[in-house]
């Protein structure tokens, strides 16, 4: 069995069995071959089968790999949302401003036509966790094979920025029943949150899923990812485009 069919076949008994599994024998040797298992087991569970993803998250940071994931409709909620239980392996919170196209964008794509493109802006929240045992041990491979650690998309109300804010001054807040944990400024680890936004358009192209108008992103996180307890609330807030919370 190949290292990509290995990888595969473990993540889909993860999610269908609902357990995480152990880290498999096989080493997945490059971007591609991640890329590949993410496919191979969204197209086994069905996540993609009425259309192509509708969501997507990035990540990355410089001097590292730009990633992404596509998100399944159902991992999609509003501000509010309550993780149901049993429904996630930890509770890794990530503050990310989301933003919703306006147009398609294809491999040509650069950055001032990614910022063209951007109907709204939303607060969100990406709600993140792993299906691997010793999953704070795995290699990056491992984790972008496993969606980037992608589970949920939770979605603020959304807002339309007549100019762009200064992003270097941008505060964000990360609250936990009511306490901050985390206060930034400037925090995306890009600086400018759209900067990744024309290599998706290239990454999804290949693929043969571009970029459509009406498509989420999410564009990174600016709080890193806080490990939530279980049973409560969490909120974040980004000073002046609005608020998003769920619970644990």
């Amino acid at each position: 069995m190949s290292a990509v069919a290995q990888v595969a076949a473990s993540l889909i008994r993860g999610w269908r069995e609902g357990r995480q599994q152990p880290l498999p024998t096989l080493e997945l040797a490059s971007e591609a071959e991640a890329y590949a298992v993410q496919h191979q087991v969204a197209e086994t569970l069905g996540w993609f089968a009425s259309g192509p993803p509708a969501a997507w998250k990035l990540g990355g940071a410089p001097g590292g790999l730009i990633s992404a994931a596509g998100v399944p409709a159902m991992a999609v909620h509003p501000s509010g949302w309550q993780v149901p239980p049993g429904d996630a392996f930890g509770f890794g919170i990530e503050g990310e401003l989301i933003v919703r196209l306006s147009r398609d964008l294809d491999q040509h794509t650069d950055l001032a036509m990614a910022r063209a493109a951007v109907d709204v802006w939303m607060p969100g929240i990406e709600l993140c966790g792993t299906r691997w045992l010793q999953g704070d041990q795995s290699a990056p491979l491992l984790r972008l094979a496993d969606q980037q650690l992608n589970r949920a998309l939770v979605l603020g109300a959304p807002q339309t920025l007549g100019e762009m804010p200064d992003w270097s001054r941008q505060q964000v807040t990360l609250r936990v029943a009511g306490e901050p944990e985390f206060v930034g400024f400037g925090s995306h680890p890009f600086g400018e949150p759209l900067s990744s936004l024309p290599w998706l358009a290239r990454h999804a192209a290949a693929l043969g899923t571009p970029l459509r108008a009406g498509d989420l992103v999410a564009s990174g996180g600016w709080t890193g990812i806080y490990w939530a307890p279980a049973g409560v609330q969490v909120e974040v807030e980004f000073a002046g485009i609005g608020r998003v919370a769920l619970s644990t």
